[in-house]
């Protein structure tokens, strides 16, 4: 055995690259969603590692814009969504909070063979607002997916199959169709949860439950068109 100091293996899959830099971050707390603006310590093709003055959980579920420009006169931009996987204190102050990007859409657990959508839909992370036809106070919540037929996005509000609701995506084309009305056509319990759930559902014996909601668009004669969606659009 050869002696003197242990040297550490390096095993991230992406080199990480020592870069400050802001980056905008999205996460959904107890009221609703939150942005701020941080500073990166360091960064890879599959991760950030970002200096936050306030601690945050682990796992958890946010959405990041890197680098982010404040002034580059876009409302909304396209965001990655990210997981973070580690929160340690700096010895600086404050905490380092390490987020892996998700590049990947969410796979379904539709069996093979059963999807039956005539439009593919693209993972699109865009800000998203929904309500239920019957109600005025619309739910802030992130895009898993759109295509010109539909979304997906990811709640812990409860909703079924059949519901109509109004959604709004405040976005390029989008933004100009406005509120649309469409239908809930499936709902999917996620068993990696993103973190706590605003809501629960007691009838299940379940305390935190988040949901992943498909709405197909319901078109009514004379409704503005639907927006085409094109997957170099992605940032």
């Amino acid at each position: 055995m050869t002696s003197g100091p242990a040297f550490a293996l390096e095993l991230r899959k992406h080199p990480r690259a020592q870069l400050q830099l802001p980056v905008r971050i999205r996460w959904q707390s107890a009221l609703g969603m939150r942005l701020e603006t941080a500073r990166t310590i360091d960064v890879s093709r599959g991760g950030l590692l970002v200096h936050r003055a306030q601690p945050c959980t682990a796992p958890g579920r946010v959405w990041v814009v890197f680098p982010y420009h404040p002034n580059s006169g876009f409302s909304v931009q396209p965001e990655t969504p990210a997981r973070v996987v580690r929160v340690e204190n700096d010895a600086g102050g404050g905490f380092r909070a390490g987020l892996h990007l998700e590049a990947r859409m969410r796979v379904s657990s539709l069996p093979p063979g059963s999807e039956r959508r005539a439009h593919p839909r693209v993972p699109f992370a865009l800000p998203i607002f929904v309500r239920s036809v019957d109600s005025s106070w619309p739910e802030e919540s992130m895009t898993l997916d759109v295509s010109p037929a539909g979304t997906s996005f990811e709640t812990s509000h409860i909703f079924a199959s059949g519901d109509a609701v109004f959604v709004k995506i405040p976005w390029g084309e989008w933004e100009k169709a406005g509120e649309l009305l469409g239908r809930v056509v499936r709902v999917e319990f996620l068993q990696d949860q993103a973190g706590e759930a605003v809501r629960s559902n007691p009838e299940a014996g379940i305390s935190a439950m988040v949901t992943r909601v498909s709405v197909q668009w319901t078109k009514a004669e004379g409704s503005v068109p639907l927006p085409r969606v094109q997957p170099s659009a992605r940032k």
